[in-house]
């Protein structure tokens, strides 16, 4: 019954805008996967210095990412450690975000006047390069290693846990904090018939060196992340009546202080599942940023499971 807890609900894809995707991971459930995601970002120009003149921040790029999950049983617990690549670089995908709002007579929320595919990841306070990333590549994210332990059943469980993220990524090219982090974490699942209730709360804390340049742009070292989903699940074998949809949004918290408001505020993302039960180990879907614009344009992903470690 522990293994049915720990498929019965998966956490949705996290923030992968530049400035936090070098945070901790969130608490994962425990099951061996592989995911790959596709990412636009972009800060609108005219938002880009703080009101003092202090800070200025430049996003503007694309990102694919591959992240692997490999889950092992430790008794009546899971250990799961995560990996992330991450190719940066300009994309091709401006020109289609253009023409999308412009079919549905959208606004193009600042696009008009930054250049096409650039890549520039840049952060500065006083002077001060924080971070800076202009030339594509592939890169290592921190490496996350976490311990979970479920409870329940698939039909109404849970699992608590903790997680520390290694420094195996930069600080300088935002792949990394620069020093080793962690959070503790709980979910907790409920279905009824084919709908289903989910929610997941996390604290993270940030273990920065004491010369961490991150330490001019923020003001703690610690914030929270919480999500809530509602899903529905089809029986049939049909490519409609087999379908599974879930609707989630999620919350993450800001430890930055600049005077930038995109980069100091919490942030809202929505995201969306999809799922077939002819495809039980494979999941498809997207997350938008929810009006807050901490979080990327846009972000597609599809992952696969493999069997039910």
């Amino acid at each position: 019954m522990m293994a049915g807890g720990l498929m019965a609900q998966e956490t949705p894809r996290p923030n992968r805008v530049a400035w936090f995707e070098g945070f901790p991971e969130p608490l994962p459930e425990g099951t061996s996967e592989l995911a790959l995601e596709a990412t636009s970002q972009m800060l609108r120009p005219d938002l880009e210095r703080s009101a003092d003149g202090r800070s200025f921040a430049r996003l503007d790029g694309e990102e694919w990412q591959l992240t692997g999950d490999w889950a092992m049983k430790a008794g009546s617990s899971r250990v799961n450690v995560r990996a992330r690549l991450a190719s940066r670089s300009a994309g091709i995908a401006d020109q289609a975000m253009w023409n999308w709002h412009q079919m549905f007579n959208m606004p193009q929320g600042g696009r008009e006047d930054a250049p096409k595919n650039r890549l520039v990841y840049h952060l500065e306070r006083d002077g001060r390069v924080i971070g800076d990333l202009t030339r594509p590549g592939l890169t290592l994210m921190d490496l996350d290693v976490a311990w979970i332990r479920p409870f329940g059943t698939a039909d109404a469980g849970g699992r608590f846990g903790a997680s520390v993220q290694l420094p195996t990524g930069k600080q300088s090219d935002f792949s990394g904090t620069g020093g080793t982090d962690g959070l503790v974490g709980a979910a907790l699942w409920r279905r009824y018939g084919r709908w289903r209730l989910f929610g997941q709360a996390e604290r993270v804390v940030l273990g920065l060196p004491k010369d961490s340049p991150l330490r001019a742009v923020m003001d703690k070292t610690s914030f929270s992340r919480a999500w809530a989903s509602l899903g529905w699940q089809g029986e049939g074998a049909g490519l409609i009546s087999g379908i599974g949809i879930e609707v989630s949004l999620g919350y993450a918290g800001s430890p930055y202080r600049t005077g930038l408001a995109r980069l100091d505020r919490a942030g809202w993302q929505q995201h969306w599942t999809f799922r077939h039960t002819r495809l039980p180990q494979w999941r498809f879907g997207f997350s938008e940023e929810a009006g807050t614009f901490t979080a990327p344009d846009v972000t597609g992903f599809v992952a696969y499971r493999f069997g039910h470690s």
